[in-house]
């Protein structure tokens, strides 16, 4: 996969109150997870590759490694949603669009 194959996000997700912040630093990144640091106000900031990790993985990592997300009503709603959104993204990715000048691939 070249670079410019690459669906980069960053996304800044709420901690919550009990996360150890400082275990952030030392943590082995898995693949996909191209960037991870504390802001400093009790926020996450992640930059993901989403060819290669989703958003509920980076919770269920998050969470395994005493970083847990915040549990508000409104987190779990902005998460979701930016979870589908992702989705969408990947899904648009993987479109092979066509123009009226271009002559449709033949498989």
């Amino acid at each position: 996969m070249s670079e410019t194959d690459r669906l980069i996000r960053t996304l800044s997700l709420s901690l919550a109150p009990g996360a150890d912040v400082a275990a952030a630093t030392l943590l082995e990144r898995p693949e996909g997870i191209l960037d991870l640091r504390a802001d400093g106000a009790g926020r996450m900031v992640v930059i993901y590759d989403l060819r290669h990790v989703t958003l509920p993985a980076i919770e269920r990592w998050l969470s395994a490694n005493r970083l847990p997300l915040s549990d508000s009503i409104f987190a779990r709603l902005y998460r979701r949603w930016l979870a589908f959104k992702d989705d969408n993204r990947r899904d648009q990715a993987a479109i092979v669009h066509q123009c009226c000048s271009v002559p449709p691939r033949q498989d």
